[in-house]
């Protein structure tokens, strides 16, 4: 189990596509970098399965931090449907660098996350 330290807690919230007010997907936990970058690829798989008019839009809200309350990761506003799961494969993947940085394992920057 890792240090309480370095678990990190996240929250996703996605409103229905092209319906800002009504909430499609509300997931949070704690856990290990590792479980939470999984999650997170998980979310983006079950978003990837919903058909979904490419041209709707949902509110997306993304926080991921450490328990120091340190920000890995953050996004909130309105996102393209087509745009969801590369949103949350990229906070994955934000997770994996800011973490490996911690233990001193190196991989290539990411570009500076934007909204679509």
């Amino acid at each position: 189990m890792a240090d309480a330290r370095e678990l990190l807690t996240y929250q996703v919230t996605i409103s229905r596509p092209d319906n800002y007010g009504e909430t499609w997907w509300r997931v949070g936990n704690a856990g290990s970098p590792a479980q939470a970058a999984a999650a997170l690829t998980e979310l983006a798989v079950r978003c990837a399965l919903e058909p979904l008019s490419p041209t709707a839009r949902c509110w997306f809200v993304c926080d991921v931090r450490f328990a120091d309350d340190v920000q890995v990761d953050y996004f909130v506003g309105s996102i393209g449907t087509t745009h969801l799961g590369d949103q949350l494969r990229g906070a994955a993947a934000r997770i994996r660098e800011v973490t490996d940085a911690k233990s001193g394992v190196t991989h290539p920057t990411l570009p500076p996350r934007g909204s679509h």
